[in-house]
């Protein structure tokens, strides 16, 4: 199955509609250790982990990220959780929020055997 298809099948089960939110640049952090638990994300942070349950290198951003293809496991991920203050978590196959895109509503949180990936994020839906 190709991977825009694999983005397809996650954004179907937890999509939802709305409008973009224009802000700053975003932040970023990693942490190198392995988290047990999706509530090992901060609040107000969008995480990722390279393998299913929470396990293995966790990559966190918040605000508009133009380009993830910097954070690696942002390109091959299993598990993820939307730990977002007020608003959902929206993202897109290709930089600068281009190609197929989906979004994860605040506090969706998910883990798997398929391999993930996004390349660019905004937040939205803010409330």
């Amino acid at each position: 199955m190709r991977m825009t298809r694999k983005l397809a099948v996650m954004a179907g089960g937890v999509a939802l509609t709305g409008g973009l939110l224009a802000g700053n640049a975003g932040t970023a952090g990693a942490a190198e250790a392995s988290p047990q638990a999706a509530s090992d994300c901060p609040s107000g942070w969008f995480c990722v982990w390279s393998g299913k349950n929470y396990t293995g290198h966790m990559q966190k951003v918040e605000g508009k990220n133009e380009d993830l293809t910097r954070f690696a496991v942002f390109q091959g991920f299993k598990s993820w959780y939307n730990h977002g203050k007020s608003c959902d978590y929206k993202w897109w196959t290709e930089k600068n929020f281009h190609g197929d895109s989906g979004v994860l509503a605040r506090g969706v949180k998910g883990t798997g055997d398929a391999v993930w990936f996004q390349k660019s994020n905004k937040w939205v839906n803010c409330r």
